[in-house]
């Protein structure tokens, strides 16, 4: 548990500096970052959020696929640790819940909010951000393996970025990022301590595989 702690600090410090914000009013939270819209915000939120898509996980399966098959059973655990919370509260216990632009609208308020041209709206479920839990898990579960304190810090913000960006296109409220990071970071870690708890024999293995020749072939392709 040491090694988590410290190799996941900057995420744990993270969740635990915004939890105040969690008793905001999850409206006023939004309209702040909202009202930062400028040219430049718009195109880098916009690219920033992409990195939360869950298609970018089998990408990064191949990079996975070069080190120990110890990280890649810590790789796919978390991935489906991940799927489960999220689903089982966005598909589930918080089926149908409005996403921030049909509440502003429902509330009359919809003329203070500020859509970014060419970002697909959602209308509901939007507890928690999906987005935001892939990308901290993809993001913690390197700073496990990077077993570096820089580098964890830089993934946090990394994560960071795609959390804000979820906020500013208008497409969840600050709540709903901040249970995205956290259920995200939870994962990597309840998958790193259930490998590490039980040992096997193959985990030391490794594949004999080269990502820069799948990619050329899929490219040229």
């Amino acid at each position: 548990m040491r090694i988590v702690l410290q190799r996941l600090l900057p995420f744990f410090l993270l969740i635990v500096l915004l939890l105040p914000l969690t008793f905001v009013h999850k409206g006023e939270l939004l309209l702040w970052v909202n009202q930062l819209r400028t040219p430049f915000w718009d195109v880098f939120f916009t690219r920033s959020s992409s990195l939360g898509n869950a298609i970018i996980v089998p990408f990064v399966l191949l990079l996975v696929l070069r080190f120990k098959l110890k990280w890649l059973a810590v790789f796919l655990l978390a991935f489906a640790v991940q799927v489960v919370l999220v689903l089982l509260f966005k598909k589930g216990l918080y089926s149908g819940e409005l996403r921030p632009y049909l509440y502003f609208y429902r509330s009359g308020m919809g003329e203070l909010i500020h859509l970014v041209e060419g970002v697909k709206i959602r209308y509901v479920n939007s507890f928690p951000s999906g987005h935001t839990a892939t990308m901290f898990y993809l993001v913690s579960f390197f700073a496990l393996l990077s077993r570096n304190t820089t580098a964890s810090w830089v993934l946090m913000i990394l994560g960071l970025f795609v959390g804000l960006s979820r906020i500013y296109l208008v497409q969840h409220f600050f709540i709903d990022v901040y249970f995205g990071i956290l259920f995200g970071t939870t994962s990597s870690m309840i998958a790193y301590l259930i490998v590490r708890r039980f040992p096997k024999k193959w985990h030391a293995k490794q594949i004999q595989f080269n990502p820069q020749h799948v990619f050329k072939q899929i490219f040229n392709g």
